[in-house]
């Protein structure tokens, strides 16, 4: 589908679902009671996921695209922005879109938000794909919530000022290899630059207010990691699939972080082949 074919698609496409007061964005492709839901990382928004147009436009299988709260084209007040907030967004579009079960697609922060809503509707979910996502227990009702705080407060800090201005920058560069054209460069920044920064602040330093994880807990679900290769990305997935116990990991070497922008074609393909197992 060409470009202005897709831009007509989303607009024709687009909703808005309640959460308490804030209304949260979404695009809804197809029909069922099962969908796809891309959930993008920090500071990005449901356009990121424009190359995976194949996967949620084919007409055999429905997809919901979100914009988290904050992101987008959804609200964004002030207030903390805990990953349980963005879980309970999430929910909240699929009561409004009337999906009872879901393949959850997370990026990045995506991650520990799909493990957030594992946590907090464990029966909605029926599988998860993690797309260079990080996800830890802690993440999801941290055990120790004073040192998380503290934790969070310096985050909170390091985005302030001038200086927090350079910090984001670094973030953002750090997302990108010498292999990531510019073009791509330049549209990921202009569109996370965009995030507010009350938004950027919150959504890396609102602590969880979700109950600790009992320390056995797992989830034993299909799940897959697709990973950008690192020094600690085995060492990372060995964790994860503790928690995850039927994790599989794909290990792209030489990408960023934005790997399913980088190579959508590779991308597309890597996570049909996992549906068809699902």
């Amino acid at each position: 589908m060409a470009a202005a074919g897709v831009a007509k698609a989303a607009s024709e496409m687009q909703h808005f679902a309640k959460l308490n007061e804030a209304r949260i964005h979404y695009e809804n492709y197809g029909a069922g009671r099962e969908a796809l839901i891309f959930i993008h990382g920090w500071t990005c928004d449901l356009t990121f996921w424009r190359g995976q147009e194949p996967l949620y436009t084919d007409h055999t299988r429905r997809a919901l695209l979100i914009d988290l709260p904050g992101h987008g084209l959804s609200d964004k007040p002030h207030r903390a922005y805990p990953i349980e907030f963005f879980a309970r967004a999430i929910e909240a579009v699929m009561r409004d879109a009337q999906v009872e079960r879901a393949v959850l697609i997370g990026h990045s922060l995506g991650g520990p938000i799909a493990y957030a809503f594992l946590r907090l509707f464990p029966e909605k979910a029926k599988a998860l794909v993690l797309v260079d996502a990080f996800v830890s227990r802690h993440m999801a009702g941290p055990p120790d919530r004073a040192a998380t705080a503290a934790y969070f407060a310096k985050i909170a800090r390091s985005f302030q000022g001038p200086a927090g201005e350079k910090t984001f920058a670094q973030r953002v560069e750090s997302c990108f290899t010498p292999q990531t054209p510019e073009p791509l460069r330049a549209e990921i920044r202009a569109k996370m630059y965009a995030t507010p920064k009350h938004v950027r602040i919150a959504a890396l330093s609102s602590i969880s207010s979700l109950h600790p994880h009992p320390g056995d807990e797992v989830f034993d679900l299909p799940a897959i990691a697709i990973q950008a290769g690192e020094a600690h990305t085995q060492e990372r997935f060995d964790l994860m699939r503790t928690i995850f116990t039927r994790m599989q990991l794909d290990r792209w070497e030489g990408a960023g972080h934005f790997l399913m922008m980088e190579d959508p074609a590779r991308f597309n393909r890597e996570v049909e082949q996992f549906l068809a197992s699902v």
